[in-house]
């Protein structure tokens, strides 16, 4: 089917969401060791720590984490090096933009943008600002989260009642509903083309699936812990997932349910959310509500 724009009864209720004042967050990074599926987390260590939202982290060349952050009444898309701890403000725009994602082998990187009308669309940004960002699927909106393959494979989180994914290519002009009723995370597997996702089912359970991008079909992997929030996956194929205070694990090959990793206490208390692991599976990033 070919793109087409959403209702505007869903566009308003997509504005009104953003417009709320966010929640007070921090990215913390976690050194991170994993051999045969099994991880072990230490030097957890806040890489934000300031009042104000700073979330929706993702590793870009392993050193750098890419973030959205709440600055002045409106969001933009930050970059840190974890090294010199130099913070860099890659978009600086009137806009507001969220969810940032490396795009494979271009130089830039992927965002959700409000309009000045409040519509959401995917836009790309080069990482040296030397060009204008362009929009990438021109009447494909409101889009809420999403991830891109190395083929331009870009699955994405359409939001509506009730909230679809939409598989479309970059160099493409149709594009395809998978599924609906999904949640936010969208996730591109590591050393794969493949997409992971997760669907709300009639009986309340949360699955956790596996989208194959070439035949567009999909399979579950596992069903979520009871009260799970985001997810990510290891380079080895584990999914790192948390409920509560703790982190949760499992790997396909070598588990049949998800096991404990770690417990952060007091520290996780007030919630755990959105994750993310560099190239190197050296490094997590997680979300913590202050």
């Amino acid at each position: 089917m070919k793109p087409a724009l959403l209702s505007f009864c869903f566009l308003i209720f997509t504005s009104t969401a953003f417009a709320q004042a966010p929640p007070d967050t921090d990215i913390f990074v976690f050194d991170m060791k994993e051999k045969k599926g099994k991880i072990t987390l230490s030097n957890g260590k806040n890489v934000t720590n300031r009042s104000g939202y700073d979330n929706q982290p993702v590793f870009f060349n392993n050193d750098y984490i890419m973030f959205s952050s709440h600055i002045d009444g409106q969001n933009d898309i930050m970059i840190l090096d974890l090294y010199d701890d130099k913070l860099t403000n890659l978009t600086n725009t009137k806009e507001s933009e969220y969810s940032p994602f490396p795009v494979p082998g271009y130089g830039s990187f992927a965002t959700i943008r409000v309009e000045a009308d409040n519509t959401q669309r995917l836009w790309m940004f080069q990482m040296n600002g030397k060009k204008e960002p362009q929009v990438v699927f021109e009447d494909l909106a409101p889009v809420g989260y999403f991830a891109w393959n190395t083929d331009n494979d870009v699955l994405m989180f359409v939001l509506g009642r009730p909230a679809t994914l939409v598989l479309a290519n970059a160099n493409e002009v149709d594009d395809k509903i998978i599924t609906k009723n999904i949640g936010r995370t969208i996730k591109l597997i590591p050393g794969t083309k493949d997409f992971a996702f997760e669907r709300r089912e009639e009986n309340g359970d949360n699955i956790i699936y596996r989208l194959d991008a070439s035949t567009k079909t999909f399979d579950a992997v596992i069903k979520k812990p009871e009260g799970g929030s985001d997810w990510v996956i290891s380079q080895e194929g584990t999914y790192i997932t948390s409920s509560g205070t703790k982190l949760w694990m499992y790997n396909p090959k070598n588990d049949k349910t998800w096991k404990e990793l770690t417990d952060l206490g007091d520290q996780g208390k007030k919630g755990i959310t959105r994750m993310a692991i560099n190239a190197k599976n050296k490094r997590l990033a997680v979300v913590i509500n202050n």
